[in-house]
């Protein structure tokens, strides 16, 4: 019977490298053989994943990345998973998802991902995962852009660049951050709550985190390099200094004599729900 979890196992890129050249990958944990330990160390989701990264790769800061294996095609090459202590010697100690019979056929493995060293403050962890997310986005389906919220609780939600895979021009991953973390909350109001960008976000998604309450914005990459590569947004930030202004988009004001009907049923409503 498949176990109904996610299976993941961070693994040096350049072991990664090796194992795409070869077929096959042959590690466990920090570089160990499969052979020597028994098995491949993996994790049943990203809370485990953390861990594994600040208590066994807590000094490190070679390039890594998070593998996710496919369960379904881990059976059909005959490997097995069995859930077991992380400590040995500790039959009570957390459990972990083991993978035994041998090396991994790299095409057990159904994504790849870049994984930020811990050797970091919080910060540049959510800041480097920012930078992940947008980078493995980049490569497959979506725009060069990765967002984390990181609400004032602890909890960390994340969104990436959506616009083309979606069709949706507002799915940037600010706000696809944000929609994740309201959702998840069941809220829409983050009050306290840190967006880490990739990039400096552009007046949309300023405009996103201000409605959403967000305390602050931290980014990594500015205006001038997203328009290095093609995603130049000076013309939006002028527009909001002259609005209407210009040819970029005409604003225009029709004060019809019902125009202020709407606010009239809003106050009206004692059932509202204010925000």
């Amino acid at each position: 019977t498949l176990l109904p979890m996610t299976i993941q196992h961070i693994a040096f890129a350049a072991d990664w490298r090796q194992a795409q050249r070869t077929g096959s990958y042959d590690r466990s944990t920090r570089g160990a053989s499969i052979d020597e330990v028994g098995f491949l160390h993996a994790s049943a989701g990203r809370e485990q994943v953390d861990r594994v990264l600040e208590y066994v790769f807590g000094d490190v800061t070679d390039p890594l990345v998070l593998l996710t294996l496919d369960e379904a095609a881990l059976a059909s090459a005959g490997l097995s998973i069995v859930m077991e202590p992380g400590n040995p010697v500790d039959p009570g100690s957390e459990r972990f998802p083991h993978v035994y019979g041998g090396p991994l056929p790299v095409d057990t493995v159904s994504r790849v991902e870049p994984i930020a060293p811990p050797g970091r403050s919080a910060e540049e962890r959510y800041l480097a995962r920012a930078i992940d997310l947008a980078t493995g986005n980049a490569a497959t389906d979506g725009g060069p852009f990765g967002a984390v919220v990181v609400t004032a609780d602890g909890r960390a939600f994340e969104g990436t660049n959506r616009v083309t895979a979606l069709h949706d021009p507002t799915a940037h991953a600010e706000v696809t951050a944000i929609r994740a973390a309201c959702a998840g909350l069941e809220t829409f109001d983050l009050e306290g709550a840190v967006v880490y960008a990739s990039c400096e976000p552009c007046p949309m998604c300023l405009g996103a985190a201000l409605w959403a309450r967000v305390g602050r914005v931290v980014y990594a990459a500015d205006r001038h390099d997203a328009a290095a590569a093609g995603f130049d947004d000076a013309a939006f930030y002028d527009y909001f200094t002259a609005p209407g202004g210009g040819s970029l988009m005409h604003l225009e004001h029709h004060a019809t004599e019902r125009a202020t009907a709407p606010f009239d049923a809003w106050r009206a409503n004692a059932e509202r729900t204010d925000y």
